[in-house]
């Protein structure tokens, strides 16, 4: 067998794989508009991207027929492989956004590694759909006495904030009426952002045509930001736009 054929058995299947991570990566660990990793997440898909494609290269490059330990190293070499390959996707997975909390008057998108996740005492804070988040409510104290602890805890003793925190979340269906007080008309966007027009009346169309239905809040993830929108009626959760959500006062 020639070398460029033992390439290609090594590199079909590594295509397969490399695909299919892609395919969950985009669909469903980090669907629209989720897509913004954090510089260890891009070394991870970087990495796996590598791993994919240097097999066949390696192959390539050892493979002589009739050589002598020459399955050794092709069993060294997918081994090698399949480690890093194994080692990013399970980064990729474990750093995947997974809850989205409203806290104050934004969504924040964090992942199941920055939450004590055994403090979760509601089943229904994990039950994380296929694709996209859980959606949930940070509230703040009423109690001022609870307030200032929280303050206290957050500023001088190096505790997470709210939004960390599984005491203080309730699920975003049973809030929701309270993001949309502090939501703002996707009117007042559209005006501010004439670059994206054509994308916020596209989302207007498929949500029923009239812009006076449809509100907003912003969101952020990791550095980057995007926008929430939330149905003027209910404040349900409806839909999203990549655009800047900051209007200018």
């Amino acid at each position: 067998m020639k070398k460029s054929r033992a390439a290609l058995i090594h590199l079909w299947p590594s295509l397969v794989v490399l695909i299919t991570i892609a395919a969950l990566i985009l669909l469903a660990w980090y669907p629209y508009p989720f897509l913004q990793l954090k510089n260890n997440d891009q070394f991870s898909a970087l990495l796996i991207l590598t791993a994919a494609l240097i097999g066949p290269a390696m192959t390539w490059l050892m493979y002589k027929k009739g050589k002598r330990g020459m399955v050794f190293d092709l069993v060294v070499i997918t081994l090698i492989q399949v480690v890093a390959i194994g080692w990013g996707t399970r980064a990729l997975y474990l750093n995947r956004p997974y809850f989205m909390v409203f806290t104050v008057d934004r969504f924040e998108v964090i992942s199941i590694r920055e939450v004590d996740t055994g403090s979760i005492d509601n089943p229904e804070f994990l039950n994380k759909p296929f694709a996209g988040t859980v959606e949930l409510y940070a509230n703040m104290p009423k109690d001022h006495q609870l307030f200032q602890k929280l303050i206290r805890e957050v500023m001088f003793e190096g505790k997470p904030d709210i939004q960390f925190r599984p005491e203080f979340w309730s699920l975003y269906s049973d809030r929701q009426g309270l993001a949309l007080e502090v939501s703002q008309p996707l009117q007042a966007l559209h005006e501010a952002r004439p670059e994206a027009s054509r994308a916020i009346d596209t989302l207007v169309q498929a949500h029923g045509g009239n812009l006076n239905n449809l509100k907003f809040v912003p969101g952020l993830i990791n550095d980057g930001q995007f926008t929430v929108i939330l149905d003027a009626q209910t404040g349900a959760v409806i839909d999203f736009l990549g655009i800047n959500p900051w209007l200018e006062n």
